[in-house]
């Protein structure tokens, strides 16, 4: 039986690490969507001493995890910590924590989400830019531009140590329901279901991750689509102070990230090149319905290293 889009809830994951705009992609999301009452948001909020969210934290729609930003362990930590709040909610919003929305937004996802021919489908787009000034003032820079659209992604393997990047590619969506086997964690909607069946690993301390998570996704049996029109946009890095946000590492000693990014490597060696004890991953491996070879073929890259 399919979801009843009349009832639909929605678990929105935000993990922010030190992010002023925190705050206002709350209210952006509760402000322009459908039926905010249906919205459920699980943040792991990675803060100084400086950051409240007092306006949400007796609010049952919050889901909220605090820890100071020094005990951060990195991006796939953060999201794997935000899954432990999910409750069965019908579909699962996965962004960053400096997010504008389209006006109707929830409703707009699901209804797109739903027509895709698949039993397992997702959305996913490298999530085009928007400024915001100081009176809070919101403008889109690639409206009405040879860049509107909806982004396509690429990716690069970059050798020798085997790493593979996830970029947003200067072509845009030509076709309906138009696939990619990529997926960028500034945007995905799915089931929620997804969150259990292919569940963030946390050793993915890095940027890295959204490769290893595109593959397992793929590999998993779901069908990875771009959205048929833009509802999220991804604050331009421009708009902090001094145009520089923090960033988890920063708090970090050298030896600590070197450990850890070897850790993730050695993952990602298991995971693509099949050099390694795959037990390793416990219940982060990868899935039976496609093949590494398939997931390679569709992103266009010869894995070698």
């Amino acid at each position: 039986m399919g979801t009843d889009r009349n009832t639909a809830t929605i678990f929105v994951s935000i993990a922010s690490y030190r992010d002023p705009f925190l705050p206002f992609t709350i209210r952006s999301a509760l402000a322009r969507a459908s039926h905010p009452e249906r919205l459920t948001f699980g943040i792991c909020w990675q803060a100084d001493e400086s950051e409240s969210l007092d306006d949400w934290i007796a609010d049952p729609r919050f889901r909220i995890r605090r820890y100071p930003y020094q005990s951060s362990l990195g991006y796939g930590w953060s999201r794997a910590e935000i899954q432990k709040l999910y409750a069965g909610e019908d579909y699962h919003l996965l962004i960053d924590s400096h997010t504008w929305f389209a006006e109707g937004w929830d409703n707009n996802l699901i209804n797109q989400l739903e027509e895709k021919p698949s039993d397992k489908p997702l959305l996913t787009t490298s999530s085009p830019p928007f400024f915001v000034d100081d009176s809070g003032e919101v403008s889109i820079p690639w409206a009405g531009t040879e860049w509107d659209g909806v982004p396509m992604m690429r990716c690069e393997l970059i050798p020798p140590v085997g790493w593979i990047d996830i970029q947003m590619s200067a072509e845009r969506k030509s076709e309906e329901h138009q696939k990619t086997p990529l997926v960028c964690c500034n945007f995905v909607f799915t089931h929620g279901r997804w969150i259990r069946e292919v569940p963030e690993d946390p050793a993915m301390i890095n940027a890295g991750h959204e490769a290893a998570l595109s593959l397992r996704t793929y590999t998993h049996g779901y069908d990875i689509y771009l959205p048929d029109n833009i509802q999220i946009w991804h604050l331009d890095y421009d708009c902090y102070p001094n145009g520089k946000r923090h960033k988890v590492w920063e708090a970090k000693t050298d030896q600590w990230q070197e450990e850890n990014t070897t850790i993730m490597i050695q993952r990602m060696h298991i995971l693509f090149f099949g050099k390694g004890n795959p037990d390793k991953l416990g219940r982060y491996q990868l899935g039976a319905s496609r093949t590494v070879d398939e997931w390679a073929n569709e992103a266009g890259l010869e894995l070698k290293i």
